[in-house]
């Protein structure tokens, strides 16, 4: 809903006054004795239109005496203008300035009252002054915004967006819903991720031709993300337990690689690399762990029963890098293609 926020009165100098004041300062004729008498000036007439203002309306903030209390919706414009001494104060003008002041209305006070206000201020400096030459008026507008409503709106078809990939923040990512509210994690991200502001729920899903209808149609029973797989391993970090696909394949020179993909919003990301490819031709199902990505590997691996150290290690860079003998039948278990493709890569040298 559109509302009206203040009113901005100003003293402008008509095209001919500007004309006349750049020439005066191109002679430097102006010192400060003209500026001070040019802010006199101005003062002097704005004043009087405050005057006629504050005698037809009630203002708070105008006079010592207040109309009313300051919270109640009695009054009906709050005034507002600066003070010689904060803006003059090297010419030693002291006082009220009125050639530039605000009247913003009571917020305690309906819409349509203000707006009604607003028309009868208006109408008001027309009839008065509306021939002043150096008069500007500005009316500043706000927007108010039924929250209870788009809040009720957008939890009845946030569900449409979970499991959607989308660009939110200026960031790609994924949509999931937690405790009845919508999330958003960034693509890569490990541990973070944002609450879903609820207009922006509603903005998105208009974007993406969801709407109220649709969910209205739409069969609630049935699941709009895909199954997780049987086969994932938890991996305490963080502060949380996340479940890791594990996904076999080979480097280039046929060594074994196994890359680890989190699910937690029912889609696979990819979490990090829990092997790395060093000089030398490894033996079958064996591997260097990247311990420099997480010094926590090796631990988790052998709790999971998924290998057992060799005894190697090599150095590279200022890291060290232990090998590990990965069991095959764990490996089929988890991932029977990906491990196959490895088997095929190894018999002809090649990779998957």
């Amino acid at each position: 809903m559109e509302d009206i926020c203040s009113l901005r009165l100003q003293f402008l100098y008509t095209e001919a006054q500007q004309e006349e004041n750049r020439m005066a300062h191109a002679a430097g004729i102006r010192d400060i004795v003209q500026l001070r008498q040019a802010a006199e000036h101005r003062n002097a007439v704005m004043a009087p239109i405050m005057g006629a203002i504050a005698h037809n309306f009630i203002c708070y903030g105008y006079t010592e005496d207040e109309p009313a209390p300051y919270l109640s919706d009695r009054w009906e414009f709050y005034f507002w203008c600066n003070d010689f001494t904060n803006i003059m104060y090297s010419c030693g003008l002291s006082g009220r300035d009125y050639s530039y002041f605000t009247l913003t209305f009571n917020e305690r006070q309906t819409v349509s009252h203000r707006r009604d206000l607003c028309e009868r201020l208006l109408q008001f400096l027309n009839t008065y002054f509306k021939d002043h030459p150096n008069l500007h008026v500005t009316v500043q507008y706000s927007t108010w915004y039924d929250s209870k409503k788009i809040e009720v709106d957008a939890k009845k078809i946030q569900h449409l967006l979970a499991g959607h990939r989308h660009t939110y923040g200026g960031k790609e990512g994924r949509f999931f819903l937690e405790n009845g509210q919508l999330l958003f994690r960034p693509k890569y991200a490990k541990r973070s991720f944002h609450r879903v502001d609820y207009a922006d729920i509603l903005a998105i899903c208009w974007e993406l031709g969801l709407t109220l209808d649709a969910v209205d149609e739409a069969d609630q029973s049935v699941s709009l993300e895909p199954e997780s797989p049987k086969s994932f391993l938890p991996y305490e970090k963080y502060g949380s337990i996340h479940q890791i696909q594990l996904t076999v394949t080979s480097y280039i020179d046929g060594n074994l690689a196994i890359q680890m993909v989190i699910w937690e919003d029912g889609h696979p990301e990819p979490w990090a690399s829990l092997t790395v490819n060093l000089d030398g031709k490894r033996q079958k199902d064996c591997a260097f762990i990247d311990t420099n990505g997480d010094p926590d590997f090796p631990i988790w691996i052998i709790r999971n029963g998924l290998a057992i150290p060799t005894g190697v290690i090599q150095c590279s860079g200022f890291c060290e890098y232990p090998e590990y003998r990965f069991r095959a039948d764990r490996l089929q278990e988890l991932d029977p293609d990906g491990y196959a493709s490895y088997l095929a890569s190894q018999k002809s040298g090649k990779s998957a």
